[in-house]
Parts: structure tokens; sequence; C-alpha cells
């Protein structure tokens, strides 16, 4: 591990405060207008991401592999994977693109096959084991009321949706048309329930981002 002087440590940290700031400025620029500060800023950014990766994947994969792996135990046939692993990194040169394509074929056809078994399957029966709940809950020897209801509209939900799309068949009038809109209908709140999600955690980066420029870089509080 490398060491640096505390005195270094302290005269950089204005610098990165500095730096942070204008890449929070340079990408929140867009919201403006797209400008060649957000271009790069957004270039960076992709670089540093995959620059990233490659490192941490050679350190945590890699390199354990040939010192582990193959040195120590003597498990020489591990530099099958690394090789292929290696493969995918031909895919910007022009006069060897077709190598990155069997790494990527093995990937597809794995998770391909990995999709048929019964590791996917079982998470799949999990969920509809717990969607089976008893419609009535008795706690202590007494009726839940509050666990019941909530229990009778989880399933009555489920069913209504895997009706809508069943059974949405164009044409349907009375009963079964309005029972397919009340569908409709439930799977619009969850659609709506996701994106309200999405906006929440998004709000909370720009509340993290937002405490950083107050509080690092211009220390209004």
């Amino acid at each position: 591990m490398f060491s640096y002087p505390s005195a270094l440590v302290d005269m950089l940290d204005p610098l990165k405060v500095w730096i942070g700031a204008f890449l929070t400025l340079g990408i929140y620029s867009l919201l403006y207008q797209e400008n060649p500060i957000y271009r790069f800023c957004e270039y960076l950014y992709v670089g540093v991401s995959a620059a990233h990766t490659l490192v941490t994947t050679f350190a945590n994969t890699v390199l354990p592999g040939i010192q582990v792996q193959m040195i120590q135990n003597g498990q020489y046939w591990e530099i099958i994977p690394i090789l292929l692993g290696c493969m995918i990194y031909f895919q910007p040169f022009k006069t060897a693109p077709w190598l990155a394509r069997y790494p990527t074929t093995l990937w597809v056809g794995y998770y391909a096959g990995y999709a048929l078994t019964l590791r996917t399957a079982v998470p799949l029966l999990t969920q509809v084991r717990q969607t089976i709940m008893p419609v009535i809950v008795v706690v202590n020897e007494t009726i839940d009321v509050w666990g019941s209801f909530n229990n009778i509209v989880f399933m009555a939900s489920v069913l209504l949706v895997m009706t809508y799309f069943l059974f949405s068949i164009n044409g349907l009038q009375g009963r079964s048309e309005r029972m397919l809109q009340f569908s409709r209908l439930l799977i619009m709140v969850a659609f709506g329930a996701g994106f309200a999600n999405g906006v929440a955690t998004r709000v909370s980066l720009l509340i993290g981002r937002l405490d950083f420029l107050f509080s690092d870089w211009l220390q209004v509080y």
C-alpha cells in the first residue's frame, strides 16, 4: 500500500472539492442545454468507469486466478477462460473484431441455458407460493381484520392483473370490459409506484449533490 504525507493530503483536499464541484455543475448544465462542458464531464465519467471496471476485474478475477488457482493449486486449465475474457477487448480493433465474438457467443449461450434450468424456475415458484396467502389471518387466536383485508386486496389484485393478460380480448362488453379497465388501473398504479420510486432515488442523489455543493464547496453551513 502506498502512503502519502498528511501535509500533501491536506493540500489536495480543497483541490478535490473544486474538481467535484466543477464536475457536478458540468453534469447538471445539461438541464439548460447540451454544451461542451457537459460532454467533457460525460466522456470523463464513462472513461473513468471503464478504467475502474478494467482494473477491478483484473485485480479481483484475473490476478487471483493466475496466482492462486494456476500457480498455487496447479489448475492451469483456467488460462482458457482468462484468454477468452481478454479476447473481448479486441472489439475496438478494426483488424480483429471477430475475436471478440467468441466470448460473447459463449456468454450468450451460457446464460440462455442457465435461464432454462431450475435455478430460474425456483425463484418463480417461490414468488407464486408467496402470492398464495390466507384469506383470514389469525393472530393469537383472534382474527386480524387489517391483515385479512390486506391479503384479500393483494390476491384480488393479482387475479385481476392475471385476468387482464390472459383474457384481454377485443370486443368484450359489460362487466368483463369494466373488470379489464379496473385491471389496467391496477397495472398503472404499479407502474406509477415504480416510477415514483425511481424519481425518489434520483431526488435523493440530487440532495446529496446539493449538500456537497453548499456544505463542502461553498461552506454555507
